[in-house]
C-alpha cells in the first residue's frame, strides 16, 4: 500500500508546484516585460513487473509501476508581449532577439526585456527601478547639449536641438547563446551564468543580428490570461484526483487492518 500513497503524494506535489508557478505567472500578467516560467513533469523510477510478481496476460509487454511524477520550471518562455503604446519616448522595445543590459544594485550586469525607461534627476538613463541603463557615451553628460533626448531604431541616443539631432550616445543589446540558462533574479532582470559568461555578446559590431529599437512602446507581459486559468482549473483537478486516491487508499488500509 506504500505504492500508492508515494505516487499520489507525488503527483499532488507536483501539481502544487505547477499551481504556484501559474499563480506566479498571473500575479505578473500587468507587469511590463515579464516572461512566463513553463512547467514540465517527467516519470519517476519505473519497477518492472513480471510474472513472480503477479499474474500477466500474454498480451503485456514491458509492464511496469513508476513511483510518481516530479515536476519543475524548467525555463522561460522568452516569446514578445504585446506592445503597449506609451507617452514617454524613451519607453523602449526591442524588435528582435536583443536584450537591454541594466547594473543591478550589486553592480552587476544583468538582461532584461523591460524598456521603461527615463532619465533620472542626474541625467542618467535608468529603469523604473533607478537601475543604470548600459550605454556607450561619446558625450560626457555633463556636455550634453540643451534638448530633448531620444532614441533611434538602431539605438542611437540623440539629443534634439534647435540646429538638429546630436549623437551623444548608443545603447547596446546583449544575448546569449542559451537564453533559457539565464538566472532569474527578479525585478524581470536576469543573470548570466559563470559557465556562459564567454557567450555574452553586444550588438556593437553587428547591430542587426540583435534587432531594431521601438521608441515610445514598451512591451508588456507574455502571459496568456485565459490559457493560464484553464491551466489552473485542470492543476487543480489533477490535484484533487491524487487527493482523492490517498484518501481511498486510506480507507482501503483501514478495512484490511479491520481483519488482520
Amino acid at each position: 500500500m506504500r505504492i500508492p500513497y508515494s505516487i499520489s503524494k507525488s503527483g499532488m506535489k507536483a501539481q502544487q508546484q505547477k499551481l504556484d508557478a501559474l499563480a506566479h505567472n498571473i500575479a505578473n500578467v500587468n507587469t511590463a516585460g515579464f516572461k512566463q516560467k513553463n512547467v514540465s513533469f517527467r516519470e519517476l523510477l519505473v519497477n518492472d513487473i513480471t510474472e513472480q510478481d503477479t499474474l500477466l496476460s500474454a498480451e503485456v509487454n514491458a509492464a511496469g509501476l513508476n513511483r510518481g511524477v516530479q515536476s519543475s520550471v524548467n525555463g522561460t518562455d522568452f516569446s514578445t508581449g504585446s506592445l503597449i503604446e506609451s507617452a514617454d519616448n524613451l519607453s523602449l522595445t526591442v524588435n528582435g532577439e536583443g536584450f537591454f543590459g541594466v547594473t543591478d544594485n550589486a553592480g552587476n550586469l544583468v538582461l532584461t526585456k523591460d524598456g521603461q525607461f527615463t532619465l533620472d534627476e542626474g541625467n542618467r538613463l535608468v529603469n523604473r527601478r533607478g537601475q543604470l541603463v548600459n550605454a556607450d557615451l561619446t558625450v560626457p553628460r555633463e556636455a550634453w547639449p540643451e534638448g530633448e533626448l531620444t532614441v533611434s531604431s538602431e539605438g542611437n541616443l540623440l539629443v534634439k536641438t534647435t540646429e538638429g539631432d546630436v549623437q551623444v550616445g548608443r545603447i547596446p543589446l546583449y544575448t546569449v547563446e542559451n537564453p533559457q540558462a539565464l538566472i532569474p533574479t527578479g525585478d524581470n532582470n536576469f543573470m548570466v551564468s559563470p559557465e556562459q559568461q564567454a557567450t555574452l555578446t553586444n550588438s556593437i559590431d553587428n547591430p542587426a543580428a540583435f534587432g531594431t529599437f521601438m521608441s515610445g512602446v514598451y512591451e508588456e507581459s507574455n502571459v496568456d490570461l485565459a490559457q493560464s486559468f484553464t491551466d489552473m482549473i485542470m492543476t487543480q483537478r489533477a490535484y484533487s484526483l491524487n487527493a482523492q486516491v490517498t484518501r481511498s487508499t486510506d480507507e482501503i488500509q483501514s478495512l484490511i487492518n479491520q481483519f488482520s
